[in-house]
């Protein structure tokens, strides 16, 4: 039997409705092409989606590194200042008598680093002057007074040597002034 034969309607089934086969191909022609059309997600699901795995792969960032850095290195580490992360290696400046101490600790500071959050494989040293915090500026050192001067200079007034005398007077108005 074929295909054909198999879903051709007998002659009993066509007498009892003649409009059956029309009904039929009208319903199935209208339906023909079409596929059902899922309605667009929420903008912040179909993001989430996107995100999350991206967010579990990058850890923690540069700069919220720099903002916690002493919280998470630690006091040994906090001289030592964050300059760049790229491709799981961080460079660290560091002073020069700090330098072969990190190095030393370097697999700590790493540990350290992972338990925040941060995808860290390897430290490099950069031995450098550390940027100065904002809040070391020098005082402005104000000029001692008339009283202060004419003290300094009565207490040396017994030494002879004149390059000698000036010496200890500049000594003396760096002490004073502090």
């Amino acid at each position: 039997m074929s295909l054909r034969e198999r879903f051709r309607p007998n002659e009993a089934q066509a007498a009892a409705d003649p409009g059956a086969e029309a009904r039929a191909a009208q319903k199935l022609a209208a339906q023909r092409g079409r596929s059902t059309i899922a309605a667009a997600p929420a903008a912040g699901k179909a993001v989430a989606g996107v995100l999350r795995p991206l967010m579990r792969e990058s850890g923690l960032g540069l700069n919220d590194m720099k903002r916690r850095w002493r919280e998470i290195a630690g006091e040994s580490f906090a001289r030592a200042t964050p300059e760049k992360l790229v491709a799981g290696v961080l460079t660290l400046r560091a002073p020069g008598a700090l330098a072969p101490f990190l190095q030393q600790q370097a697999p700590l500071l790493i540990e350290r680093l992972k338990l925040a959050g941060a995808k860290v494989k390897s430290v490099r040293i950069e031995q450098r002057a550390a940027a100065r915090p904002a809040g070391n500026v020098a005082a402005i050192k104000k000029p001692l007074s008339a009283a202060e001067e004419t003290a300094l200079a009565k207490a040396l007034d017994h030494v002879g040597d004149p390059a000698l005398k000036s010496a200890l007077l500049r000594l003396g108005r760096a002490v004073k002034q502090g």
